[in-house]
Protein backbone atom coordinates (compact mmCIF):
# COMPACT_ATOMS: atom_id res chain seq x y z
CA UNK A 1 0.00 0.00 0.00
CA UNK A 2 2.72 2.57 0.79
CA UNK A 3 4.04 1.85 -2.71
CA UNK A 4 0.57 2.77 -4.22
CA UNK A 5 1.10 5.83 -2.40
CA UNK A 6 3.84 6.60 -3.80
CA UNK A 7 2.77 6.25 -6.98
CA UNK A 8 -0.38 8.55 -6.47
CA UNK A 9 1.66 11.60 -4.82
CA UNK A 10 4.76 11.40 -7.48
CA UNK A 11 4.21 10.00 -9.94
CA UNK A 12 4.75 13.21 -12.03
CA UNK A 13 8.07 13.74 -9.76
CA UNK A 14 9.78 10.58 -10.73
CA UNK A 15 7.85 9.47 -13.51
CA UNK A 16 10.74 7.74 -15.60
CA UNK A 17 11.42 5.57 -12.08
CA UNK A 18 8.11 4.54 -12.20
CA UNK A 19 7.93 3.59 -15.72
CA UNK A 20 11.12 1.09 -15.27
CA UNK A 21 9.09 -0.40 -11.91
CA UNK A 22 6.24 -1.08 -13.94
CA UNK A 23 7.38 -2.55 -16.61
CA UNK A 24 9.80 -4.37 -14.83
CA UNK A 25 7.04 -5.97 -12.92
CA UNK A 26 5.10 -6.28 -16.36
CA UNK A 27 7.91 -7.97 -17.45
CA UNK A 28 7.69 -10.34 -14.20
CA UNK A 29 4.20 -11.16 -15.20
CA UNK A 30 4.84 -11.58 -18.62
CA UNK A 31 7.59 -14.50 -17.61
CA UNK A 32 5.12 -16.36 -15.32
CA UNK A 33 2.70 -16.62 -18.18
CA UNK A 34 5.25 -17.34 -20.58
CA UNK A 35 7.22 -20.36 -18.11
CA UNK A 36 5.25 -23.33 -19.52
CA UNK A 37 6.16 -22.55 -22.81
CA UNK A 38 10.18 -21.69 -21.82
CA UNK A 39 12.73 -24.71 -21.06
CA UNK A 40 14.06 -22.45 -18.41
CA UNK A 41 13.66 -22.90 -14.62
CA UNK A 42 10.65 -20.59 -13.47
CA UNK A 43 12.52 -18.21 -11.22
CA UNK A 44 15.04 -17.36 -14.15
CA UNK A 45 12.57 -16.64 -16.59
CA UNK A 46 10.33 -14.22 -14.08
CA UNK A 47 13.90 -12.44 -13.40
CA UNK A 48 14.53 -12.44 -17.31
CA UNK A 49 11.58 -11.10 -18.01
CA UNK A 50 11.62 -8.30 -15.70
CA UNK A 51 15.10 -6.93 -16.32
CA UNK A 52 13.93 -7.46 -20.44
CA UNK A 53 10.75 -5.01 -20.10
CA UNK A 54 12.99 -2.78 -17.25
CA UNK A 55 16.08 -2.23 -18.96
CA UNK A 56 14.34 -1.00 -22.12
CA UNK A 57 11.87 1.03 -20.22
CA UNK A 58 15.28 2.55 -18.91
CA UNK A 59 16.74 3.08 -22.53
CA UNK A 60 13.50 3.65 -25.09
CA UNK A 61 11.11 5.42 -22.92
CA UNK A 62 8.74 7.08 -24.67
CA UNK A 63 8.51 4.06 -26.85
CA UNK A 64 8.26 1.53 -23.45
CA UNK A 65 5.30 4.08 -22.34
CA UNK A 66 3.19 4.25 -24.66
CA UNK A 67 3.21 0.15 -24.26
CA UNK A 68 2.27 0.87 -20.60
CA UNK A 69 -0.34 3.37 -21.43
CA UNK A 70 -1.82 1.10 -23.97
CA UNK A 71 -1.52 -1.95 -21.41
CA UNK A 72 -3.10 0.55 -18.49
CA UNK A 73 -5.89 1.43 -20.48
CA UNK A 74 -6.70 -1.71 -22.02
CA UNK A 75 -7.20 -3.23 -18.56
CA UNK A 76 -9.16 -0.64 -17.13
CA UNK A 77 -11.69 -0.56 -20.04
CA UNK A 78 -11.75 -4.26 -19.95
CA UNK A 79 -12.38 -4.60 -16.38
CA UNK A 80 -15.24 -2.00 -16.60
CA UNK A 81 -16.93 -4.01 -19.44
CA UNK A 82 -16.58 -6.98 -17.71
CA UNK A 83 -18.03 -5.30 -14.32
CA UNK A 84 -21.50 -4.64 -16.62
CA UNK A 85 -21.62 -7.97 -17.89
CA UNK A 86 -21.17 -9.45 -14.42
CA UNK A 87 -20.13 -13.31 -13.41
CA UNK A 88 -19.68 -14.19 -17.43
CA UNK A 89 -17.10 -10.88 -17.85
CA UNK A 90 -14.40 -12.61 -15.67
CA UNK A 91 -12.50 -15.59 -15.96
CA UNK A 92 -9.70 -16.99 -13.58
CA UNK A 93 -5.72 -17.09 -15.28
CA UNK A 94 -3.35 -19.57 -14.05
CA UNK A 95 -0.63 -17.09 -13.13
CA UNK A 96 1.56 -19.65 -10.80
CA UNK A 97 1.31 -23.51 -11.23
CA UNK A 98 4.77 -24.90 -8.59
CA UNK A 99 4.88 -28.37 -7.42
CA UNK A 100 3.98 -27.59 -3.96
CA UNK A 101 0.04 -26.85 -4.45
CA UNK A 102 -0.08 -23.91 -1.91
CA UNK A 103 1.73 -21.87 -4.32
CA UNK A 104 -0.34 -22.45 -7.12
CA UNK A 105 -1.91 -18.74 -7.54
CA UNK A 106 -5.55 -18.33 -9.74
CA UNK A 107 -5.41 -14.58 -10.85
CA UNK A 108 -8.95 -13.71 -11.72
CA UNK A 109 -9.73 -11.02 -14.46
CA UNK A 110 -11.80 -9.96 -17.35
CA UNK A 111 -12.68 -12.90 -19.88
CA UNK A 112 -10.81 -11.94 -23.02
CA UNK A 113 -12.79 -14.96 -24.62
CA UNK A 114 -16.16 -12.30 -24.43
CA UNK A 115 -16.95 -10.61 -26.99
CA UNK A 116 -17.87 -7.18 -24.68
CA UNK A 117 -14.65 -7.49 -22.74
CA UNK A 118 -12.02 -8.11 -25.79
CA UNK A 119 -14.05 -5.56 -27.59
CA UNK A 120 -12.96 -2.69 -25.01
CA UNK A 121 -9.79 -3.82 -24.39
CA UNK A 122 -8.93 -3.09 -27.73
CA UNK A 123 -10.53 -0.01 -27.47
CA UNK A 124 -8.40 0.68 -24.49
CA UNK A 125 -4.97 -0.25 -26.35
CA UNK A 126 -5.67 2.08 -28.78
CA UNK A 127 -6.77 4.61 -26.52
CA UNK A 128 -3.69 3.99 -24.11
CA UNK A 129 -1.44 4.99 -27.83
CA UNK A 130 -3.04 7.43 -28.36
CA UNK A 131 -3.06 9.38 -25.31
CA UNK A 132 1.01 8.63 -25.04
CA UNK A 133 1.58 10.32 -28.75
CA UNK A 134 -0.85 13.40 -28.13
CA UNK A 135 -0.99 14.14 -24.21
CA UNK A 136 2.35 12.72 -22.97
CA UNK A 137 2.30 14.75 -19.56
CA UNK A 138 -1.38 13.73 -18.81
CA UNK A 139 -0.70 10.12 -19.64
CA UNK A 140 2.62 9.96 -17.33
CA UNK A 141 -0.13 11.24 -14.45
CA UNK A 142 -2.82 8.79 -15.53
CA UNK A 143 -1.23 5.75 -15.98
CA UNK A 144 0.77 6.34 -12.15
CA UNK A 145 -2.55 7.32 -10.55
CA UNK A 146 -4.48 4.42 -12.42
CA UNK A 147 -1.80 1.98 -10.70
CA UNK A 148 -1.46 3.28 -7.33
CA UNK A 149 -4.89 3.72 -6.71
CA UNK A 150 -5.30 -0.02 -7.57
CA UNK A 151 -2.23 -1.32 -5.24
CA UNK A 152 -4.33 0.37 -2.74
CA UNK A 153 -7.46 -0.75 -3.25
CA UNK A 154 -6.31 -4.54 -3.84
CA UNK A 155 -3.98 -4.07 -0.77
CA UNK A 156 -6.80 -2.60 1.45
CA UNK A 157 -9.64 -5.43 -0.01
CA UNK A 158 -6.97 -7.83 1.01
CA UNK A 159 -6.67 -6.42 4.31
CA UNK A 160 -10.29 -6.73 4.42
CA UNK A 161 -10.67 -9.88 3.33
CA UNK A 162 -8.16 -11.36 5.55
CA UNK A 163 -9.82 -10.13 8.79
CA UNK A 164 -13.17 -11.55 8.02
CA UNK A 165 -11.78 -15.03 8.21
CA UNK A 166 -11.85 -18.29 6.31
CA UNK A 167 -14.93 -18.94 4.70
CA UNK A 168 -16.13 -15.45 3.60
CA UNK A 169 -15.92 -14.38 -0.12
CA UNK A 170 -13.46 -11.91 -0.97
CA UNK A 171 -13.89 -8.39 -0.72
CA UNK A 172 -13.39 -7.87 -4.70
CA UNK A 173 -16.29 -10.96 -4.53
CA UNK A 174 -18.79 -9.21 -3.09
CA UNK A 175 -18.43 -5.54 -3.86
CA UNK A 176 -17.27 -4.84 -6.88
CA UNK A 177 -18.81 -2.03 -7.92
CA UNK A 178 -17.67 -0.43 -4.25
CA UNK A 179 -14.24 -0.95 -5.00
CA UNK A 180 -14.67 0.36 -8.60
CA UNK A 181 -15.94 3.29 -7.16
CA UNK A 182 -13.34 3.73 -4.69
CA UNK A 183 -10.59 2.99 -7.52
CA UNK A 184 -12.12 5.92 -9.35
CA UNK A 185 -11.74 8.42 -6.14
CA UNK A 186 -8.27 7.23 -5.63
CA UNK A 187 -7.34 8.04 -9.00
CA UNK A 188 -9.01 11.47 -9.34
CA UNK A 189 -7.44 13.06 -6.01
CA UNK A 190 -3.95 11.26 -7.11
CA UNK A 191 -4.18 13.71 -10.68
CA UNK A 192 -4.98 16.31 -8.40
CA UNK A 193 -2.53 15.79 -5.88
CA UNK A 194 -0.28 15.49 -8.81
CA UNK A 195 -1.49 18.02 -10.68
CA UNK A 196 -0.32 20.68 -7.42
CA UNK A 197 2.80 19.49 -6.89
CA UNK A 198 3.66 19.96 -10.13
CA UNK A 199 2.27 23.30 -10.18
CA UNK A 200 4.50 23.97 -7.00
CA UNK A 201 7.51 22.78 -7.99
CA UNK A 202 7.01 25.22 -11.09
CA UNK A 203 6.59 27.79 -8.45
CA UNK A 204 10.03 27.31 -7.12
CA UNK A 205 11.85 27.10 -10.28
CA UNK A 206 10.72 30.46 -11.55
CA UNK A 207 11.41 32.03 -8.06
CA UNK A 208 14.60 34.15 -8.44
CA UNK A 209 17.85 32.68 -6.25
CA UNK A 210 18.28 35.94 -5.08
CA UNK A 211 17.96 36.80 -0.72
CA UNK A 212 15.01 39.20 -0.40
CA UNK A 213 16.58 43.12 -0.48
CA UNK A 214 19.01 42.66 -2.98
CA UNK A 215 17.22 42.73 -5.89
CA UNK A 216 16.30 46.05 -5.76
CA UNK A 217 18.70 48.86 -7.59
Amino acid sequence: MVVGVMYLVFGATWPRLFDVLSMTVLGCMVGLVAHPWVPLWQPLVVIIGGLVLGGLTAFFRNICHALLSAAAMAAILAYLAALALGERGFTSYLAINLSIPRYSWLLPGPNLACDPVLAAGLTGLLAGVTMAVWQFPFSERLVTCAQGAALLTGGLASLITSYRGEGQPSLSAAYPLTLSALWLCLVVIGLVAQSAIAKQRSRWGEEPDVPPGLDEP
